[in-house]
């Protein structure tokens, strides 16, 4: 059988470790092929972020036409993306072109080098749009906390919230109180995806490969909750695949 077409619209980091390259990577070891969109030009390695050169709206939409136009994706992760409003343009584009395309949004809102991207205070006021097109948006502990206005006592409370509009992973790698545990929100609902290990390597790009592996399950057909869990044994084992910055990956 032909395998699912996935597609990821995210940062070209030479290094290879997070962004577009590293989705790919992830992709392949899934079984499904994976396209690869640029939104953003990095001058960077493992540990420093030097530059960043966005690519627009109208230029990402020209990269993914001649793709759209030929295959039919399942999938399309979206990773770091100019701003809200570049990205509202590619969601809506998305979904005019397939009513049925699923989306998974991480945001990055800083680079692990520490290169801020985004402000985005109160960001649920400015992602309504959006998350009303998507199946789900994966932010940190740290990222929630800033977009969602929320104090530690109340992450789960403005997560639920979120959730009315699209489902929410929130990640738990930076989470003193709950160390790699993710919770997964959805609306009405909600479930703790504990981890399997306490000992882990830290890497560049976990975040964006955490999201691929989600959107490379959802395209072979899991479910949402199950497609998260499978993701969160990949990240494990990609974390723990070598003591560098750098994973390997490996299904």
């Amino acid at each position: 059988m032909l395998r699912p077409y996935v597609i990821s619209i995210a940062g070209f980091d030479p290094s290879a470790g997070a962004g577009v390259l590293a989705d790919v990577k992830c992709f392949e070891q899934h079984q499904v092929y994976g396209f690869g969109i640029c939104s953003s030009l990095t001058i960077q390695n493992d540990t420093d972020f030097i530059k960043n050169q966005w690519i627009s709206a109208q230029q990402i939409i020209a990269q993914l036409a001649p793709l759209l136009n030929k295959f039919k994706v399942a999938v399309c992760k979206i990773g770091l993306i100019e701003n809200i409003k570049v990205l509202l343009q590619v969601t809506t584009y998305l979904k005019q072109h397939n009513p049925d395309i699923k989306i998974v949004l991480d945001p990055v809102l800083t680079a692990t080098a520490g290169f801020e991207f985004h402000d985005w205070q109160n960001g649920l006021t400015q992602l309504i749009p959006v998350l009303k097109q998507i199946s789900l948006i994966t932010p940190n502990y740290h990222e929630f906390k800033k977009m969602g206005n929320a104090a530690d006592e109340d992450m789960h409370k403005a997560a639920s919230g979120w959730a009315r509009y699209c489902p929410v992973l929130l990640k738990g790698g930076h989470n003193a109180y709950a160390p790699g545990t993710d919770f997964l929100f959805e609306y009405g609902s909600f479930q703790t995806l504990e981890p399997t290990t306490q000992e882990i390597e830290q890497k560049h790009g976990s975040g964006c490969i955490l999201s691929a592996s989600i959107a490379a399950n959802l395209a072979l057909g899991y479910s949402l909750t199950e497609a998260c869990k499978l993701a969160k044994a990949y990240i494990e084992q990609f974390l723990n695949s070598n003591s560098t910055l750098l994973g390997y990956h490996s299904l």
